[in-house]
């Protein structure tokens, strides 16, 4: 069964529901005249309350139903959007022009070009840095640990 044949079929269940809907609130009716009327008060009431319930149930299969009935509307909608939005892009994509050429290509000699030595970024350390260089470069004298200099112990 389809999608078309099962909103059919659900839509056919909620105007049933819909009519029993109606003949319910007709008992209900009939029974409230009989209350009116001063038949046994117990038996009525204890009618009134057996068609109420039926009432509540009969109105929750409905909202039941109706959400299906709307959630499959939307799904057919959408797959009949899904299909005409497909189709108009391949009419689209058919009718475009494949590009030969990258659309980029004019920044490529820019990117290409050396930086003037005035535009590079210098970068600013501070003085305290070359101490720790010049340090450094004492401590590993020759890839050596400080421990394997013959200078290393002076009183």
């Amino acid at each position: 069964m389809n999608d078309e044949q099962s909103l059919d079929f659900l839509k056919d269940k909620a105007n049933t529901l819909e009519k029993e809907v109606r003949d319910n609130d007709f008992h209900i009716e009939r029974w409230a005249r009989a209350l009116a009327n001063g038949e046994d008060p117990g038996r009525v009431i204890e009618g009134l309350q057996d068609y109420h319930n039926r009432q509540l149930g009969l109105m929750f299969e409905l909202g039941k139903t109706e959400a299906k009935i709307e959630d499959l509307e939307n799904r057919i909608r959408e797959q009949t959007d899904h299909e005409r939005e497909q189709t108009l892009a391949q009419d689209f994509a058919e009718g475009q022009p494949i590009a030969q050429e990258d659309y980029l290509d004019w920044i490529q000699p820019t990117l290409e070009a050396p930086v003037p030595a005035e535009e590079r970024p210098q970068e600013e350390r501070h003085p305290h840095y070359e101490g720790e260089d010049r340090m450094l470069q004492e401590m590993h004298r020759e890839d050596r640990e400080p421990e394997d200099y013959l200078d290393w112990w002076k009183r």
